[in-house]
């Protein structure tokens, strides 16, 4: 495992935590631009079932904490759909991905629109299409007050004091949205960026900055306990209360895994149907253009041992073991981090303790090559600034369940960014994007001093010097084009050495597209606790969800791309039988099955996980016949996409007797072939 893979990933999962936040539109506004209420997209569904009675079934898996109801349409043609391979689209998980719901319907119109056209999609599988997987969230989107917090309707005590939502946010202002309170205090850590003064950066003290402001959420202390909004209504984020790397003791993530109605009833059906082979999901992770873990796993208590040459780097002996806490602090005096804070989650993830994160090297290439595709569906879309700011998987995540613990393949796309304007660069400049077009030894070629500069303007750490990179490209320890997109979504420090603050193209994106109503201007406000503060800052839900002209577009486009990834999907068929006399009653079947399909029949890490399953093959004789060699059941566990495995036995029976070899797996479905002993 790469240590600069796990830094970075640390590095851009808190960026984007504190960067996320869906462009200034007010409730009105934002069904002006298409997005619906969670009533209207139940409505919309029931009118599809009414439209294409023999398509359509609507059903409802389960009740949000709030009373909702979470609805699934299942969409399957001619035939007997329960026994079919499945696909499960789902959607609005965060609540507040508006886009996402908007999607899945669009998608599932799509489909049924073209079957009188094409019958192979819905006659051959069965798609279940989940828009309104967080109803809570999605009502919270769309109320009055926007806070920018989209979790399900149960309370949760975030302050541990014993009361539920008692110190939540406040309008003071009253323009419709919290936003954040700053206030001069001799304590502060922030200071207006040199270049946009109205975004804030924390003063860096090895520049003998020192910070003029303290920062809050719109509030007051509602329980006098000198926090600020610390337990507001909002709920469980549902997005982290699935079981695979689960946050225990963040009261938002849940109290357990799967504690919440939404996240059981989902689980629940996907139990219920192992025949999903496939899941199409629409949420802020991008799991195509970034398959990293964006937290990682936490740190146990149990000691461990250093490989080598980090213990060497960082001080320690490699003959004896150490504490995640003695390990982080000996990484951190070594500057390992260069300025950043080494924690003891790094170091759990980075010696592997903990749950998987990675992707197995097996699945590799089909997720290398759906994600290929997708850029440059991206380019022809010309939507390629979606791959700078790509989020990864998070704890607790609904993808990363599907993947690591489900054990399928697994595509999440945010659909939309805030567009970034792409900045000229010297034709002969090294950029993350060249890199990843290179060869080893082209990368090699440009020579420490070109590596360097590149380093340095990507903002890696001082331990990452060119030539520790370029020993490692050579040693075969680490690809160049892995290298480039690690580097690149490394975040700068916030105005750094003269760079633009990481939220300036937002800022100028509000000025521009939305008329400044993105960004609330700091204004003087008194405020009954803390005095004189100001009040401003991006909208709470600011990034999120697309203006309406640019829906539209970003839709369509990731709608094709998911049904093109549809056609990939493994196909099991029994593609030779024959039986061969020897003599007599005797024959020998030999029988040839196939994954017509482009990916395999498992993944590696559904193998893994022990929740793969094999093939099963099965002959059906009748009482007069016998079998003298081979086994009745056989499994295969496995064929890649495109292979053939052949089986043969050895069978007495009457000349012109039928036998049928059939073929099951659940997210396969049967498949069988008869044979006539002649």
């Amino acid at each position: 495992m790469n240590p600069f893979r796990r830094i970075s990933n640390v590095s851009l999962c808190l960026f984007i935590a504190g960067a996320l936040t869906a462009t200034g539109q007010t409730p009105a506004a934002k069904k002006a631009a298409g997005f619906r209420l969670p009533a209207e997209i139940t409505g919309a569904m029931n009118v599809l079932a009414g439209k294409y009675p023999a398509l359509v079934r609507m059903e409802v898996i389960g009740k949000s904490a709030g009373g909702r109801d979470i609805p699934m349409l299942r969409l399957a043609g001619a035939g007997k759909p329960e026994g079919r391979p499945a696909v499960l689209v789902a959607a609005n998980v965060e609540g507040g991905h508006v886009i996402g719901t908007e999607a899945a319907l669009r998608m599932a119109e799509k489909i049924l629109d073209g079957y009188a056209k094409d019958q192979t999609l819905l006659d051959t599988r069965t798609v279940f299409i989940a828009p309104l997987l967080n109803p809570d969230g999605m009502e919270a989107y769309f109320a009055a007050v926007r806070t920018g917090r989209f979790g399900n309707g149960r309370s949760v005590d975030e302050d541990a004091d014993g009361a539920m939502d008692e110190d939540g946010f406040e309008d003071l202002n009253k323009d419709g949205m919290i936003t954040r309170m700053r206030v001069k205090d001799p304590e502060g850590k922030w200071i207006p960026d040199p270049k946009e003064p109205r975004l804030l950066r924390l003063a860096d003290p090895k520049k003998a900055e020192k910070g003029i402001f303290k920062v809050y959420t719109e509030g007051t202390d509602n329980d006098g306990d000198g926090q600020y909004n610390e337990d507001p209504p909002g709920g469980v984020q549902l997005n982290r209360n699935y079981p695979h790397d689960f946050e225990y003791f963040v009261k938002t993530a849940g109290l357990y895994p799967v504690s919440e109605p939404e996240s059981i009833a989902l689980l629940n059906f996907m139990e219920v149907h192992p025949e999903i082979g496939l899941v199409l999901s629409f949420s802020s992770e991008n799991t195509i253009l970034n398959q990293q873990q964006t937290a990682q796993a936490k740190a146990g208590g149990d000691k461990v041992r250093v490989p080598k040459d980090l213990a060497g780097y960082i001080g320690l002996e490699a003959d004896r073991d150490y504490s995640l806490k003695e390990i982080a602090a000996a990484a951190n005096a070594a500057g390992l981090g260069g300025g950043m804070e080494i924690t003891e989650e790094m170091i759990a993830g980075f010696l592997g303790q903990g749950p998987a994160v990675q992707i197995d090297q097996a699945d590799q290439p089909m997720f290398e090559a759906a994600a290929k595709d997708y850029k440059d569906m991206l380019k022809t879309a010309k939507m390629e600034g979606l791959e700078k700011h790509a989020r990864g998987v998070g704890k607790g995540s609904f993808a990363a369940y599907v993947y690591f613990q489900y054990g399928v393949p697994v595509f999440s796309a945010d659909l939309w960014q805030v567009p970034e304007a792409k900045k000229e660069e010297p034709a002969d400049k090294i950029t993350a994007d060249k890199l990843k077009e290179m060869t080893d030894e082209q990368f090699l070629a440009l020579g420490e001093e070109k590596i360097a500069a590149f380093l340095k303007d990507v903002g890696a750490p001082p331990n990452m010097t060119a030539k520790v990179i370029m020993e490692a490209v050579k040693g075969g320890k680490l690809k160049t084009a892995q290298m480039a997109e690690m580097l690149a979504k490394m975040p700068k420090k916030p105005g750094a050495d003269g760079e633009d603050h990481p939220d300036a193209y937002k800022l100028k994106w509000s000025d521009t597209a939305l008329k400044g109503t993105g960004f609330a201007p700091w204004t003087p406000f008194k405020h009954p606790q803390l005095g004189d503060v100001e009040i401003g800052g991006f909208a709470p839900d600011f990034g999120l969800n697309p203006p309406p002209e640019e829906m539209e577009g970003a839709i369509a486009a990731h709608v094709d791309f998911y049904l093109k990834l549809m056609d990939n999907l493994p196909v099991l068929e029994i593609t030779g039988l024959k039986a061969e006399p020897l003599g007599g009653d005797t024959y020998k079947l030999t029988a040839l099955f196939s994954n017509t399909g482009k990916w395999p029949t498992s993944t590696a890490q559904g193998r893994r996980a022990r929740t793969a399953w094999p093939i099963r093959v099965s002959l059906v004789l009748d009482k007069a016949q016998t079998l003298f060699s081979g086994q009745p059941t056989v499994s295969i566990p496995l064929l890649s996409g495109g292979e053939t495995k052949k089986l043969e036995w050895t069978i007495r029976a009457a000349k012109g007797s039928n036998i049928t070899v059939r073929a099951w797996t659940p997210k396969l479905g049967t498949v069988a072939s008869t044979v006539v002993m002649n």
